[in-house]
């Protein structure tokens, strides 16, 4: 199989023949009829499906974005000229924010691809071992996307099938069906894809695909965010034995591009230098703008002094995660953990082609420990687990971040939380965390003050206007106009 950013030319046609009915549909059905006839043809189009990952809507920015600043993580950087941003940032969220009609509009590009994918490949005369992967990734890839979509807006609509030809006024009006419906068929689509997925990708251009791994660990995920904790463990725990995955000694080693798609990585957004439209724009993001050195800067959140407080006296994650100077400029504090300085000067950084890490070992770690700990109390098992990666946090000085023992339930439950707020800060994940606990409200008002006010409507995001304007059928969440 072919490198998962390359793309048919062909598959721009669905963006835009899906979005307005009064197009000319011919084109639209050519593409249909035609095209799905080899196993290169199956390859470029799980490939497109992939390739959504790196729009800037989606894991190149817009995705992970909101998380930092709608937590109480980040604050957007006040200077900044951007009123989209900072709408998270103060919780004044309007259904015109261009950051949530791409994500919308991302992740449903990035459905509707794969229901192509399910629904075309089988009809195709190819290599029975490929096509099968490649059923299990678009699965897979399927489950994720609609993952973000119901944790971020609540019921959505679920289309599983590709749209027809016709483009008939019900698939253009489409209801949005109950969250767990839609957790349904993400459960659905990952337990078919660690049926259908390979245990590991053993060629250099086909690493980062879907693998068994990633299906089980973005299960456990799925299932501790509804609070099926039987299950969470389990798939963490299956995930845990396949015995493919394991901690770098060094946290650092996370972000190096010698260690793309390592030991660590079960699955990642591809981004590649050289290439500007693969190029990633997260290590920008968090560093400074200072002329002659971060030239490319852009500083678009800055992290809260309750974050920086928020880590254990010498954990070795804050100083890879922060910096207030380099060479002779000194700052307020700062993200460059993504910055791989082994690899990428300060100027070169706006060309940056790290991954992004979309599921880690650590964190398959820590939904084990939290997992058990909700069903019996921290054992053995999830003190193991949770302190694995305290262990790696000390980078080496014992005298820091003991060992959990001795705690509650509730004070476990703590503990994990406030564990994966340090391991994954600008991951992408805090918002969610914050959501699922039900603790949104209190931390981002504590770390916050009087910048940001969230209310409980604010635990699901607006649906796009543009969305409710183009399909009659579609209602706004509470609260929101």
């Amino acid at each position: 199989m072919k490198k998962i950013f390359a793309i048919p030319l062909i598959f721009t046609l669905i963006m835009v023949i899906s979005c307005e009915k009064q197009l000319e549909l011919k084109p639209h059905k050519i593409y249909y009829d035609n095209y799905y006839q080899t196993q290169e043809d199956a390859i470029g189009a799980i490939n497109a499906v992939y390739n959504l990952l790196t729009y800037v809507n989606q894991y190149n920015s817009y995705l992970w974005l909101i998380q930092d600043v709608a937590s109480d993580d980040c604050n957007s950087r006040s200077t900044l000229n951007d009123p989209n941003i900072h709408q998270f940032n103060n919780y004044t969220l309007e259904s015109t924010n261009n950051y949530l009609k791409g994500i919308w509009q991302g992740s449903y590009l990035g459905i509707s691809r794969a229901n192509i994918v399910l629904q075309k490949i089988p009809e195709i005369d190819m290599d029975s071992v490929i096509k099968t992967q490649i059923l299990g990734e678009a699965r897979f890839l399927r489950g994720l996307f609609y993952f973000n979509l119901v944790r971020l807006f609540g019921d959505v609509p679920l289309v599983t099938i590709p749209i027809s030809a016709d483009l008939t006024d019900e698939e253009i009006y489409v209801f949005r069906s109950p969250k767990d419906a839609i957790y349904n068929q993400i459960i659905e689509d990952l337990k078919i894809a660690s049926e259908m997925c390979p245990k590991i990708y053993y060629q250099g251009g086909d690493k980062g695909r879907a693998t068994l791994g990633a299906a089980l660990s973005l299960l456990s995920k799925v299932c501790l965010t509804i609070g099926d904790w039987t299950n969470a463990s389990l798939s963490a725990k299956q995930a845990i034995d396949l015995g493919l995955y394991s901690l770098w000694n060094d946290y650092a080693s996370n972000f190096k591009d010698i260690n793309r798609n390592g030991k660590e990585s079960i699955f990642a957004a591809q981004f590649f230098s050289g290439i500007p439209s693969q190029q990633n724009q997260i290590v920008i993001s968090g560093l400074p703008n200072i002329p002659g050195t971060f030239s490319a800067g852009v500083e678009i959140m800055l992290p809260t002094e309750d974050l920086l407080n928020s880590f254990e006296e010498g954990d070795y994650r804050k100083e890879v995660t922060f910096f207030d100077h380099y060479w002779f400029d000194t700052f307020e504090p700062h993200i460059w953990k993504h910055w791989d300085q082994d690899t990428y000067e300060p100027d070169q950084t706006a060309q940056c082609g790290s991954n992004f890490a979309i599921m880690r070992y650590s964190e398959v770690l820590l939904i084990y420990a939290e997992a058990i700990n909700e069903v019996s109390g921290p054992t053995t098992e999830a003190y193991d687990a949770i302190n694995q990666v305290r262990a790696r946090a000390r980078n080496g000085n014992e005298s820091v971040l003991p060992d959990l023992a001795g705690l509650s339930k509730d004070d476990f439950r703590k503990a994990v939380l406030a564990e994966r707020r340090v391991e994954f800060v600008n991951e992408g994940i805090r918002w969610y965390d914050l959501a699922r606990t039900k603790n949104l409200i209190e931390y981002v008002k504590r770390a916050k003050g009087d910048i940001a006010n969230p209310q409980e409507f604010n635990y699901v995001f607006p649906i796009p206007q543009r969305e409710l304007d183009v399909n009659k059928n579609l209602t706004q969440n509470p609260n929101y106009q």
